[in-house]
């Protein structure tokens, strides 16, 4: 059905969209925690080389530097070429000794005793400013030229496979969880109607008895209203429950070719035997074209629809119309059938609703109840047009394209 087409488009398009913002937000919650927590400032090494003189044979930095080195907890060191330490400053304790080769190898590349460090060459020698323990969370990571090739080549198919199955699951799951729910309702409206229709057949057979045999002519009007409100009654728990199946897809409707305009006599005939109304005429006409036409269409639920569309003519003309049923095809070898009254017609922005594309999904129709519903619902079903409209004489006209 269209509309669960496009709600599942809406969903997948909505879940991908989720999926991207999630992962932006995600990336920029993670820039952001790691620029506010980011604190470590080391020294700038060019600022210590420079500031960094000797005087008496020893080297001594500038006051302004020191400062700002015990201001960031942090120690300095220079080591000459054979690992003794030709300068340091605030340096702890256990770090005071001479260096060898595999010593600078190794917290060059990971921590020094447990302090974290950072290695420059400068004019002097290696440079080393390091920070508290605890504060810097540091080890070397090394990859494969190929393997990161690799990995570049294959991070957008991953990417989508991740979105993929971020969209699927939960969509198979809403799916899944939809359906039930659509058969519960379809389940429960279908025994709501099966249990209506014996106490309500019961009704209709007492109402037509008494109308039959009753000697006043008051008690013989009331009855035959009790069972036209029962007919009534009876048709709107059908059309509810057609409604359920055609909106959830719960019902099993097939197709068959049917000559259109036997179908439509058929149907005629038996809206003017229910009826027997002298306020009601009815009319139809069918072209040369079509007379012989056979469509393929299912013929309860179509009969439904013309049932439907001729009770809504009937009902909200209670002073009489005239209604007509016409059949006519065009240069294009488009089928129409146009079903109208000249009774007082619907308002402006009734008619625009009606032919809304998604009237026959939308809650709250109104006065009409479920009848126009169902005959765009069915027209729907069928893959046809339809389309509503003011007569030329007042009233209100279906035109359904079927072919």
């Amino acid at each position: 059905m269209k509309r669960k087409t496009g709600k599942r488009l809406q969903l997948f398009a909505g879940m991908v969209l989720m999926t991207i913002l999630l992962l932006f937000t995600d990336l920029l919650i993670y820039g952001i925690v790691v620029i506010k927590n980011n604190s470590v400032d080391y020294q700038a090494p060019q600022e210590i080389g420079t500031h960094l003189s000797v005087k008496n044979g020893r080297y001594q930095l500038d006051e302004k530097e020191t400062e700002s080195l015990l201001k960031h907890q942090q120690f300095a060191m220079l080591l000459g070429e054979d690992g003794s330490i030709l300068w340091s400053e605030a340096l702890p304790k256990e770090l005071r000794k001479n260096y060898t080769l595999q010593d600078v190898a190794r917290f060059t590349r990971y921590y020094l005793e447990d302090y974290p460090v950072h290695t420059y060459i400068v004019e002097q020698g290696l440079l080393v400013i390091g920070g508290k323990k605890d504060q810097v969370w540091k080890y070397t990571f090394e990859f494969d030229v190929t393997l990161m090739e690799s990995l570049l080549k294959i991070f957008p198919l991953l990417f989508m496979s991740n979105i993929v199955v971020l969209v699927t699951v939960p969509t198979w799951i809403q799916k899944r969880r939809a359906k039930q729910k659509e058969e519960e309702r379809t389940e429960w409206i279908a025994g709501v109607s099966h249990d209506i229709r014996t106490p309500l057949a019961i009704v209709l057979g007492n109402a037509e008895i008494i109308a039959g045999s009753a000697q006043e002519a008051e008690v013989r009007q009331r009855a035959k209203s009790i069972e036209a409100q029962g007919i009534r009654l009876r048709r709107l728990v059908d059309n509810l429950n057609l409604s359920s199946k055609l909106e959830f897809g719960a019902g099993k409707f097939e197709k068959k070719k049917v000559r259109i305009s036997r179908f439509l006599r058929k149907t005629l005939t038996e809206i003017m035997n229910q009826t027997e109304d002298d306020r009601y005429q009815f009319a139809l006409e069918i072209d040369d074209g079509p007379q012989d036409l056979e469509l393929c269409f299912n013929e309860d639920l179509v009969e439904r629809a013309v049932m439907n569309l001729l009770h809504n003519a009937i009902r909200h003309n209670p002073d009489g119309c005239q209604i007509e049923m016409r059949v006519y095809q065009n240069q294009k070898d488009h089928v129409f059938l146009e079903i109208g009254d000249n009774g007082k017609g619907v308002s402006k922005e009734f008619l625009s609703r009606l032919n809304h594309s998604c009237y026959e999904w939308k809650s709250g129709t109104g006065q009409h109840g479920l009848g126009l519903k169902i005959v765009k619902q069915v027209a729907d079903w069928h893959r046809w047009k339809t389309f509503f409209s003011e007569g030329e004489q007042g009233g209100l006209v279906c035109t359904i394209r079927l072919r």
